[in-house]
């Protein structure tokens, strides 16, 4: 996995202070239980982080892309006065490890009856040898197996995130072994990825998946509603929280403006994918949309690459199926908003 940042807000208050703080309902989630997928917004109801929020036995564990932690911990700090509740930090402890599961590589152990987009979490064992390790013994431990909607598959199931500590400085060979017997094959190793390889390949699943990725698609500039996660991570009926009125306001009015949206891009044939940022047109001089995030996806052997991406789009082209032109290089291509 690319650089995670994790988060962890502890004390007998930390309920309280995550509630005033983000989007969604946490303090119904249980110890232990599934998360829930939440902005964390400021005064002015703008994003200031996009997590995965999973109760703890202590207060939450909050998971979401790099570069958020920090921000998210001088917000907690800001607008907490005499409650019990610490944020840690715990960007630099942890490597991540990501299980693309299909229908023959499933981690067991997820209730298979839960509502579909559920974040379960849930307690595997995992016999994890380090790479200082000199006597070749690797005793089963304990370690958490978070479902996470970054990237998707054909049968429709979660990404299951594991978080190592870095200090065991675990190899991928180990890791390899160790997510091959616990979702019953050998067969990982030959696709494990490590490295950059993995980073391209992960934000490849994860456009294809159309998931937004914070710092990369969008920013502390933009409305929760602009992100197009609301069923996923807005409550309308939780409380007051920081910005809500912002938040709810809009959706009084209505649409946004601009949301993001997933693309498919047409006409590129062998050339390079377009790059990101690059500004898409609908017969006028002023944009209706803009690549956020860009990656080719192999499809069947032999057929070459399909092209996808994440962008922004004006509300002339929130619909599936609406069209605009964009140029790569020297060549024009056709973008096509793609329905959910």
């Amino acid at each position: 996995m690319p650089p995670l940042s994790v988060l962890d807000l502890v004390g007998k208050d930390a309920a309280a202070i995550l509630h005033n703080l983000t989007t969604n309902e946490v303090k119904s989630l249980e110890p232990d239980g599934p998360g829930a997928e939440t902005f964390i917004t400021n005064v002015k109801g703008k994003c200031l982080g996009h997590v995965l929020a999973y109760r703890t036995q202590d207060g939450y564990r909050l998971i979401g892309a790099s570069g958020q932690s920090d921000a998210i911990a001088a917000q907690m700090d800001k607008y907490t006065i005499r409650e019990d509740a610490v944020p840690r930090v715990l960007d630099d402890e942890f490597q991540g490890w990501l299980i693309v599961q299909d229908e023959t590589t499933r981690v067991s152990g997820f209730d298979e009856t839960a509502e579909a987009g559920a974040l379960q979490r849930i307690e595997v064992s995992l016999s994890i040898e380090s790479d200082d390790n000199k006597t070749g013994s690797n005793e089963a431990q304990s370690v958490v197996a978070y479902a996470v909607p970054w990237v998707g598959s054909k049968g429709g199931l979660p990404g299951v995130l594991i978080l190592t500590s870095k200090s065991q400085e675990v190899s991928s060979q180990s890791m390899s072994r160790s997510i091959g017997a616990l979702v019953g094959t050998q067969k990982v190793g030959d696709v494990m990825i490590e490295g950059e390889p993995a980073n391209q390949r992960f934000h490849q699943l994860r456009v294809s998946a159309g998931f937004p990725w914070y710092g990369t698609d969008f920013n502390d500039s933009h409305l929760p509603q602009e992100i197009s996660r609301e069923p996923q991570t807005i409550s309308f009926t939780k409380g007051c929280y920081l910005g809500q009125e912002t938040i709810a306001r809009l959706d009084a009015l209505g649409q946004v403006q601009k949301k993001l949206v997933r693309w498919s891009v047409e006409g590129i044939g062998d050339h390079s994918p377009p790059d990101v940022d690059t500004k898409l047109f609908a017969g006028g001089e002023k944009a209706v949309g803009r690549l956020t995030s860009v990656a080719a996806i192999e499809s069947q052997p032999g057929g070459g690459a399909e092209i996808f991406a994440i962008g922004f789009a004006r509300r002339s082209h929130f619909e599936a199926g609406a069209e605009a032109n964009g140029t790569s290089g020297e060549r024009e291509f056709i973008a096509k908003v793609v329905g959910e």
